[in-house]
């Protein structure tokens, strides 16, 4: 009835899992370890102090100032600052998420506390 037509195949479908592969390498080469920046972290411990509500005018004034200072530090570019901000912001609501019902508790006494003595914490008075 119908001709038989031959399809012609694209590259994702000759090798998807090596297409895939390359293009994760690709992402994950272009985004910058921010897991131990300072940047990362000041914005994950705040966010995890508001989760457990620990966030009061001390610890809100400190974050602030630190952001700014670590923010013109930085050399990023705005958008930079946003999709590191954005990116602490998602991990701290992926944990809060993942602790469950009741889970948060322990979570907040120990991240949370831990969190925000890492934002009052002066410059130059690390542990």
């Amino acid at each position: 009835m119908f001709p038989s037509t031959q399809k012609k195949k694209s590259s994702a479908s000759i090798s998807p899992g090596v297409s895939a592969a390359l293009v994760a390498c690709a992402l994950l080469a272009a985004l910058p370890a921010v897991a131990d920046e300072p940047y990362y972290r000041l914005i994950y411990d705040y966010e995890v102090a508001s989760f457990c509500g620990l966030v009061r005018a001390p610890v809100h004034a400190a974050y602030s100032k630190k952001r700014e200072r670590l923010e013109s530090l930085s050399g990023l570019a705005a958008d930079e600052l946003t999709d590191i901000r954005v990116g602490a912001m998602a991990d701290a609501e992926r944990e809060y998420i993942n602790r469950g019902l009741g889970g948060h508790k322990p979570w907040c006494r120990s991240d949370g506390r831990a969190g925000v003595e890492r934002i009052l914490e002066q410059p130059g008075n690390s542990r």
